[in-house]
């Protein structure tokens, strides 16, 4: 199946539509979060800090700082809308003393070189226009022997079904940009709609 373009813009600057969008991936959201925060317990992860690069409203951070409070949590979007709704999230949750949200590019990060303990990226490769700059900022942030979590959809038959699937990465085109990135110790792996590349920075 060819690559076709997304249906919606890199950037949810509608509130409306944003919303909608959140409405209907706060499941999702909260199934990655259970997912990250059982990889980080088998890591053995307690404290630290963790950069949710894409965070969109906020679902899948949240989840997983309740889970770790003695981590220090930050997300970044340049969706405002979403953005606002992340933070209104994190208040309600009594958060906000240890979970920021950032307005920030995934691929201009406003951080110095080997910042974070971990890092997750998730839905994200597909929709930057230059996927590869982002995972270079992404390697670039990282601590040595910090863990790093990718997890974008995969392309296959089930974009006839959910169109933006069509717009996804095959997972041969995934692992050619994940090659030709700075990130080195991880694995690819895959299921019926995603591809993940996790891993410990070398």
């Amino acid at each position: 199946m060819k690559r076709h373009a997304s249906n919606h813009k890199a950037i949810f600057d509608d509130s409306a539509f944003a919303a909608q969008y959140a409405e209907k991936h706060q499941k999702m959201a909260q199934n990655l979060g259970k997912k990250y925060v059982q990889k980080l317990q088998k890591i053995g992860f307690k404290t630290g800090t963790i950069l949710d690069m894409g965070c969109g409203f906020g679902g899948t951070l949240l989840f997983i700082a309740e889970h770790f409070p003695g981590a220090t949590c930050t997300g970044i979007d340049l969706s405002e809308p979403l953005l606002n709704m992340a933070v209104a999230n994190c208040r309600k949750m009594g958060l906000s003393d240890r979970v920021e949200f950032k307005k920030m590019d995934v691929l201009k990060l406003d951080y110095e070189d080997r910042w974070f303990d971990a890092v997750i990226n998730l839905n994200m490769v597909h929709l930057v226009h230059d996927p590869l700059m982002m995972l270079n900022e992404l390697a670039r942030v990282i601590k040595p022997d910090g863990h790093f979590f990718i997890a974008d959809l995969r392309r296959s038959w089930l974009g006839f079904i959910e169109k933006e699937i069509k717009s996804a990465y095959s997972l041969t085109e995934a692992s050619e940009v994940l090659k030709k990135s700075n990130l080195s110790g991880g694995k690819i792996l895959k299921d019926i709609l995603w591809w993940y590349y996790e891993g410990q920075n070398e």
